[in-house]
């Protein structure tokens, strides 16, 4: 059952994907992020490699990543949650601890 789910939650969340790619170069430009917005959550709840991925696309541009935290206090409850779980804390967590190992030898 829970494979069942993941399945349909990443097939469901590329589709969503690849629409919305289509649909940004058209002219009303939000309607395409509007579908990527919600191809995100879905993909981050249905597969621990998007999440990662998303998380690791979060950390590298980290401004953008701040932008979207305020944005989150806007967004619906279901989309918060898994948008949460995509957090860079712990990528910056592991960078500094591995910084901190490499000073101390």
């Amino acid at each position: 059952m829970r494979f069942l789910r993941s399945f349909w939650l990443v097939g469901g969340g590329l589709v969503s994907l690849l629409i919305g790619v289509v649909f940004l170069p058209l002219p009303p430009p939000f309607f395409g992020m509007v579908f990527i917005a919600i191809a995100i959550p879905m993909l981050a709840s249905g597969s621990k490699r998007a999440r990662r991925l998303i998380q690791h696309g979060r950390w590298k541009f980290l401004q953008r990543s701040q932008y979207l935290e305020r944005a989150l206090r806007l967004t619906p409850r279901w989309i918060s949650i898994y948008l949460r779980k995509t957090d860079p804390g712990p990528i910056i967590r592991r960078m500094r601890q591995k910084n901190t190992r490499s000073l101390l030898l």
